[in-house]
């Protein structure tokens, strides 16, 4: 939607499902309105929020992060780190003589920079047993090119955590901005420009050469174009190529990804109303993290009552993946239910909504085979914008600002001809 924005020639987009959005799509349930996880709206780049801003064009709310980590039982402020006084005092002492005697090497893997990072009290506490939850991967077998992604503390801050002073960690989203109405979607809605064809139900089977051009086909319908820039997957666009080179098939074979259930909970108050998330570490729980629908906005939730979602990652191997709907309802609302955050028999409306892409997974062969797939299309003069048609975990903000310098880029090469 932004490239279309941006781009100063005529252009279509096409769209397999029935409304455009991607991960960026809200859905509703007795009155309830969810995202595909914990969207909110920040980024360290003032230009891209002034967009963001003049997009939603008053449709705004503005938050303050109220992100908590629930540890043994306790509500421990996110970042973790930065809260260490809200432990017991063991579990404090071992958090805070691990990252001050820390011995661990340089790290070659993302296991082993959190002990590095962060060392043994910290890791093994928090961030090994989450992201295991969160990634359904040896974390010895990922690598690093995305760790800038972790909130990575100074050590005052640390310290201070521990003695009790307050810190905040990861400050570029302690405020973020929220659609006041319509969810996350509104976005996606504002960002239409109406001149631009939106083709939806139409899931691209074949992309072939004609005339410098490219026909695009679904199986029954074809649409010829100039140029092409895909934002789906690029694992599922190489399968509608012919003539594609075993060794980049391959490479697109070996890039992984995790799916991403979310299972929507509203219940009959408003209960659900003093946090924004809770992040979860605890390995017997099937969800990483809950997010309170109704503080991003009160708006997604009906007078008198409240929401959260769950977020639970899956992919082919692992054992929720194929579980129905309604049995993942009930092991939610049975866990959530087990650690005090609902009571279920407050509970009134409940969905559940899988996304086979949620998010991409950085193992160690991903940089050479990420590289081979982009090469190949780069070479075709097919272009790559979003996270799973450039395979890389970047959010809402990131994809604008690639989104506004590939527009500049095939205005200019327009310009030209």
């Amino acid at each position: 939607m932004t490239l279309a924005r941006h781009l100063g020639c005529e252009c279509e987009i096409v769209e397999a499902a029935d409304r455009p959005g991607g991960l960026c799509r809200t859905f509703s349930a007795g009155g309830f309105l969810y995202d595909i996880g914990g969207h909110i709206l920040f980024s360290k780049d003032d230009g891209t929020m002034r967009y963001v801003k003049e997009i939603l064009d008053g449709n705004a709310v503005y938050q303050k992060r109220a992100n908590k980590v629930l540890f043994r039982g306790r509500y421990v402020k996110y970042p973790f780190e930065n809260d260490l006084a809200a432990l017991d005092r063991e579990d404090n002492y071992e958090c805070l003589i691990g990252y001050l005697r820390n011995d661990h090497p340089p790290p070659s893997n993302f296991r082993e920079w959190i002990y590095h990072t962060f060392g043994d009290g910290i890791a093994e506490k928090y961030l090994v047993p989450y992201n295991e939850k969160i990634w359904k991967e040896d974390l010895g077998n990922m690598a690093l090119e995305w760790v800038e992604r972790v909130p990575k503390p100074p050590l005052e801050d640390v310290v201070r955590s521990a003695v009790g002073i307050s810190t905040e960690g990861y400050t570029h989203q302690l405020n973020f901005m929220y659609p006041d109405e319509g969810g996350i979607e509104s976005l996606v809605r504002s960002s239409m420009r109406g001149e631009v064809p939106v083709i939806t139900s139409f899931t691209v089977k074949s992309i072939s050469g004609k005339n410098g051009g490219w026909i695009v086909s679904d199986g029954d319908r074809e649409l010829e174009y100039e140029r092409l820039v895909l934002t789906f997957s690029v694992k599922d666009a190489l399968r509608c190529l012919s003539g594609v080179p075993e060794e980049i098939v391959k490479a697109a074979a070996l890039l992984k990804h995790n799916a991403v259930k979310v299972v929507m909970v509203g219940v009959d108050n408003e209960s659900l109303l003093d946090r924004s998330a809770i992040y979860i570490p605890q390995r017997d729980v099937p969800f990483h993290r809950v997010c309170y629908m109704a503080y991003f906005s009160r708006k997604n939730a009906p007078p008198g009552k409240s929401s959260l979602i769950a977020e639970i990652t899956t992919n082919s191997g692992h054992e929720l993946h194929q579980v129905s709907d309604d049995s993942l309802i009930e092991m939610t609302v049975k866990e959530l239910h087990r650690l005090g955050i609902i009571d279920r028999r407050d509970v009134c409306a409940t969905d559940v909504h899988t996304e086979e892409y949620g998010y991409v997974v950085y193992d160690r062969s991903y940089s050479s085979n990420v590289a081979a797939v982009k090469d190949y299309f780069a070479g075709l003069g097919i272009g790559l914008l979003g996270r799973f048609a450039e395979f890389e975990y970047i959010n809402m903000d990131t994809v604008i600002q690639r989104a506004v310098k590939m527009a500049g880029e095939l205005n200019e090469m327009e310009a030209r001809l």
